[in-house]
Parts: C-alpha cells; sequence; structure tokens
C-alpha cells in the first residue's frame, strides 16, 4: 500500500544521487511511498515497477542494484525472502501515528538511528487517543505523536546542511583519508592512482553503512571513530593471505590481490566483514 510521505529541496541539490541515473532518483522517492514506518518493503522488481514507474523503461532491478551501491538503500535477504531497507529513513521521516508496524524483518547487523524512536510514537499523559471524532489531523498534530512529516526523508548526504553525529561533529565521508588508510595498512595491493567520482561514491556508500552497523569493528558517531574503525578492517583485510595475493594461484592465473574497488563493493565488504576471505585472522 502507497503512503503519503514528503519531499524537500535538497534532494534535487544532491550531488552523490545526480551521479544515479535520472529514472533511479526517480525510483528512489517513490521507494519511500511503499516503504512501511520502519523504512522497509519487499525487493520485488516487477511489483515496485508497476507502482513507481509503470509509463517509463528501463529495468528496475538494476535501478535498485545502482542505489544500493550509491549507499541509499541496502537489499537483504531475511528468513529465505528479498527486502528493501532504506537507509535512515527513521531518521528523517516521521510517519503518521496510526501507521501500522512493519513486519519485515531488519536487516542483519543494521542498527537504526536514535532517531527512529518515533517508530513507537507515545502520547502525552493525559491524552485522548479514543476520541471516534478526532480527525487524523488532529490526532497526528497532538504533543507525543508528531506531524506526518519527514522533514528530510533522505540520507544524511542528501541534506543542504552538513550531515552531523549525534554529538554534532562532522560525519561526512573523509574518502581521501580513507584511501591513505587502505594504502598504509596494505601497502602491497594495488594503489589507487585516479580517485573519481565513481569510487568516492562506493567509499561514501561503505561509509555510511558502516556507521550503522553493530558488528565489529564498525558502528560509529564520529569521524575519528570512524577513521580508527577503517584502519582495523583494512588491517584485518591485510592479515589475509587470500587477499593479499600470498596463496597459490589456479594454474595459468595470477594470484589475487584485492583492490579498493573490490573492498568498497557491497558484496565485498559483506563478505570480508563476515571473515569469508580472512578466516585465520579470527
Amino acid at each position: 500500500m502507497a503512503r503519503a510521505r514528503n519531499i524537500k529541496p535538497g534532494f534535487f541539490k544532491n550531488e552523490d544521487l545526480a551521479e544515479c541515473q535520472p529514472l533511479a532518483r526517480l525510483l528512489f522517492a517513490g521507494l519511500w511511498c511503499l516503504a512501511d514506518r520502519a523504512g522497509r518493503l519487499e525487493d520485488r522488481p516487477k511489483r515496485i515497477r508497476a507502482e513507481i514507474l509503470p509509463y517509463d523503461d528501463g529495468s528496475v532491478d538494476d535501478m535498485l542494484n545502482e542505489l544500493h551501491q550509491a549507499g541509499f538503500i541496502l537489499r537483504y535477504q531475511a528468513a529465505g525472502q528479498r527486502y528493501i531497507q532504506v537507509l535512515n529513513f527513521g531518521k528523517h521521516q516521521n510517519p503518521h501515528h496510526r501507521e501500522q508496524e512493519s513486519m519485515i524483518p531488519a536487516p542483519d547487523g543494521y542498527a537504526p538511528c536514535p532517531e527512529q524512536a518515533q517508530d513507537k510514537p507515545q502520547a502525552s499523559p493525559g491524552q485522548n487517543q479514543g476520541n471516534a471524532e478526532e480527525s487524523p489531523r488532529q490526532a497526528q498534530d497532538k504533543p507525543g505523536t508528531g506531524p506526518a512529516d519527514s522533514l528530510n526523508l533522505i540520507p544524511d548526504s542528501l541534506n543542504p546542511i552538513t550531515a552531523t553525529s549525534p554529538a554534532g561533529d562532522p560525519l561526512a565521508c573523509p574518502a581521501e583519508e580513507i584511501i591513505a588508510l587502505y594504502h598504509t595498512a596494505m601497502p602491497d595491493n594495488p594503489r589507487v592512482k585516479v580517485a573519481n567520482q565513481a569510487r568516492k561514491g562506493a567509499i561514501k556508500a561503505r561509509w555510511r553503512e558502516a556507521a550503522h552497523l553493530d558488528c565489529k569493528p564498525f558502528g560509529y558517531s564520529t569521524r575519528a571513530e570512524g577513521l580508527a574503525a577503517w584502519r582495523v578492517f583494512f588491517e584485518t583485510c591485510n592479515e589475509s593471505a587470500f587477499l593479499t595475493g600470498r596463496t597459490t594461484p589456479q594454474p595459468g592465473k595470477p594470484p589475487f590481490l584485492a583492490d579498493i574497488d573490490f573492498l568498497m563493493s557491497p558484496s565485498g565488504f559483506a563478505k570480508c566483514l563476515e571473515n569469508k576471505y580472512h578466516r585465520e585472522a579470527e
């Protein structure tokens, strides 16, 4: 069921989102209307197309992958089903207090923003919640419920104001410093010679994703904590014989060396965190 959501001017000026194709940007806004109050929906490209882009051409599955790689959504599986999590949805969206709770399981390791306490709105003492004659507009405007207003229903990077942590420190992605950490911790792996927009976009996506994870070394709320976590990540990756080309390659093939593109890809990053390439480092 589609829901009414808000969109703010910062959406149209975001440079990260501008890297996505125009239909992917429109799809992103449409996902907000399909998502439940926790920012989740079923990952069913054909149905999503019918709801959001019924008159347009192009692969919705490819557009969803583009948004996933850019760090605006997270495509995941739970209990054998495929779902989508709109990242930072709870931080910027304030659903109507009568909207049904999410029935979709959260992604593994995903920690909602503290602001998502609005998922379970509390009425103020003495408030009459059972007045059948009370209109939805009146009810949502009462203290403790909040209006059905997204404020800025977009990830931090889309806000015209600099993204900040709960403590108020800037949490903008330090892409160049992350590249420097990679070079220092993994000196024998391919160096980054061209830090183009695509690479910086992938780094920003993983930076945002890692900030909300609850698995070590990630889950951070300040720039300093984030850089420390990424240093540990690269150092751990450097202990992997496979990621650093110290394993015996297949006949006729050179040894595999993980580059920054591999480590910052959604699948490569996830597998490194799960120790699938460096079990000896556990």
